[in-house]
């Protein structure tokens, strides 16, 4: 008797102490985040499309001076800052120098905790309080532009969580969709871009093209140009950007983004539209 008694005040304890220990454990917010909304906000993070309050007082500010606040202008579309795409990007009065940081090998290197820390730092950025009329990279008056905006003035903690899981979990890594080669350095160099979807499977992105792309654009991708180009000429040309604006959309329009696409399935993407034949010019 006293042996089943004893049993018996081990297992009530047991499943005590299992369910506080499963009542007690905090959910991150990371595991929260919304990678959607973060690839969102890394083109324009006060977009509609994004979960940014479209009541907000700087609303006319980040408008005016949109470049000195995108992620993706001083990082650019492949994360990989000016050593990358946009290698000859150079600083105008209406936007900043592009940074010297691979963003997407900090995603894949650091925690979520240290990108967190790093995205909300205050010390050293720049207050969206800042006069960016006098940026002007002729004369030089260019110092407070180019630090990155403090973005606890501007976004919530779960909204910069977003950004995180983005960084981490949402970008693609160019290389595995097309070969670059760079020339010279930032802010003169030039960029190749060739082998567009590399070892992809063409037949499969034709298929993936025709079911989720072919109804607005056409068949070929001749009927809703992107810049003045067919859809397999801007990809040719652009690599680099396409990728983001079909996994996140064409904000302002009406291309939503494939949230669930995978690198192979955009790989298989890239190999279709790179045939000229199919896509032409």
């Amino acid at each position: 008797m006293k042996t089943i008694k004893l049993l018996s005040a081990i297992f009530i304890f047991a499943i005590t102490f299992t369910s506080c220990t499963f009542e007690d454990e905090a959910i991150s917010p990371y595991d929260t985040a919304d990678q959607a909304n973060g690839g969102i906000m890394y083109d324009k993070f006060w977009a509609a499309e994004s979960d940014f309050d479209q009541t907000n007082t700087h609303l006319a500010t980040l408008s005016a001076k949109g470049d000195f606040f995108r992620c993706k202008q001083c990082h650019g579309w492949d994360g990989l800052g000016n050593k990358g795409a946009y290698i000859n990007r150079a600083p105008k009065t209406s936007r900043p120098n592009i940074s010297g940081v691979n963003i997407y090998e900090m995603g894949q290197t650091k925690t979520a905790q240290q990108l967190f820390d790093a995205l909300s730092k205050t010390a050293g950025r720049r207050s969206i309080s800042t006069d960016l009329s006098t940026y002007n990279p002729t004369t030089g008056v260019i110092a407070e532009g180019d630090k990155m905006p403090n973005l606890t003035e501007l976004l919530t903690d779960a909204q910069i969580w977003d950004l995180v899981k983005f960084m981490k979990e949402g970008m693609m890594d160019v290389t595995e969709l097309y070969d670059a080669t760079y020339t010279g350095t930032y802010p003169t160099g030039s960029i190749a871009i060739s082998n567009v979807g590399k070892n992809g499977n063409a037949t499969n992105g034709k298929n993936y093209y025709n079911s989720n792309c072919a109804s607005c654009h056409g068949a070929n991708g001749t009927t809703l140009l992107m810049e003045g180009m067919t859809v397999g000429k801007f990809t040719r040309t652009k690599a680099n950007e396409v990728q983001h604006k079909v996994h996140y959309g064409q904000l302002g329009s009406p291309m939503k983004g494939a949230f669930s696409i995978t690198t192979a399935q955009m790989k298989d993407l890239y190999k279709a539209l790179a045939n000229e034949t199919d896509f032409p010019n």
